[in-house]
């Protein structure tokens, strides 16, 4: 049986939509868990007046203290150093050492990123001293996609940088790495808040004086507001769809093993949810086409593919904070519950 933490198998929001439209047709083990999983997101979210706190918040905190208070968490994280600390959007939002993306060919290694599972890398939104460092991330890392969760100025607040530059006709030597805007327009399905670009990055081989070049997709979300949740839920689906079929192309035609970059603005709040909900989604979608298991084997797994405090603790394990907030946790368990029992368009 395929563990359901194995995110590789290919999905679409459409396959997963008419699967879900036909729950008649799935055997009733299945049903059974798709509705337990109803049912407990209904009483996660009831107060019952003895208490300012609902069970949801409850599983939250406890959740989070259980890997927060855990021994050796403080010294997992990156110990740093007069040249790391100005790298560092937020001064209490640090990389697990483990995980950290180290980089190359470069005099620090150095970046405040995580990868994520096999597929992501987590980051905060680059300040101007790791804009260089950014980009030899994403050439070193195999990114042709990233997702920005994040507006630059929100609350009047400065939430991330501009690290590109705006100007079509306009190269940028970031150190070697060769940054070009090519275009930018806004999603033609989407009535607001998503924001399609495409970059052209390359670098020169210093031996052979050979350029090699690729082409970079760059999503940014404007609707989801810091430490908040999405109050529309229908920008999800196609988001989700144009980031991993990008990232699918770029495997299948470049032979590598493609990964998507995620920021907001410290890369731990959106960016967890975001990427909890893609890692729920596909393990969700793998289990329902899976053929290989028994109805039994098939609900047992189904079982642990929407167990959201398994996905939180995976991801906080891998980068701290991830899903930063109790709203953005009942956001997870909200949207996956649209996404089961079509009870709100998603």
């Amino acid at each position: 049986m395929t563990s359901p933490s194995s995110c590789s198998s290919v999905y679409d929001m459409t396959s997963l939509r008419q699967i879900l439209s036909h729950r008649q047709s799935l055997a009733p083990a299945i049903n059974a868990v798709l509705d337990a999983f109803l049912a407990k997101t209904k009483r996660l979210e009831r107060r019952d007046g003895r208490s300012s706190m609902t069970d949801m918040e409850r599983e939250y905190r406890e959740l989070c203290w259980r890997i927060d208070k855990a021994p050796g968490y403080e010294a997992s994280l990156t110990i740093q150093t007069k040249a790391t600390k100005v790298k560092n959007r937020y001064r209490d939002v640090l990389p697990i050492e483990k995980t950290r993306v180290k980089l190359q060919k470069t005099s620090d290694n150095y970046i405040n990123a995580n990868y994520i599972d096999d597929g992501y890398i987590a980051c905060c939104a680059p300040v101007p001293a790791a804009i260089p460092d950014f980009w030899h991330m994403v050439w070193q890392c195999d990114v042709y996609v990233v997702l920005m969760l994040t507006n630059f100025v929100e609350r009047e607040r400065l939430k991330a940088d501009l690290y590109w530059d705006t100007c079509p006709t306009n190269v940028v030597d970031f150190g070697g790495i060769f940054v070009q805007l090519l275009d930018e327009e806004q999603h033609s399905s989407l009535r607001h808040g998503f924001i399609v670009r495409r970059f052209k990055v390359w670098r020169v081989d210093e031996r052979t004086q050979e350029g090699e070049s690729r082409v970079i997709r760059h999503f940014q979300l404007t609707t989801w507001p810091d430490h908040g949740v999405l109050r529309d839920f229908k920008v999800v689906a196609p988001l989700l769809d144009a980031v991993n079929s990008y990232t699918r192309e770029a495997s299948r035609t470049h032979k590598v093993k493609a990964r998507v970059v995620v920021h907001c603005s410290a890369g731990i709040g959106r960016s967890g949810t975001f990427i909890a909900i893609d890692i729920l989604l596909k393990q969700l979608h793998r289990v329902l086409t899976d053929k290989s298991d028994s109805v039994e084997e098939k609900a047992r797994a189904l079982q642990l593919a929407v167990d959201i405090p398994r996905v939180v603790h995976r991801l906080r394990s891998q980068r701290p904070g991830m899903v930063q907030t109790p709203e953005q946790y009942q956001m997870m368990y909200q949207y996956l519950a649209a996404v089961i029992g079509g009870n709100q368009p998603w």
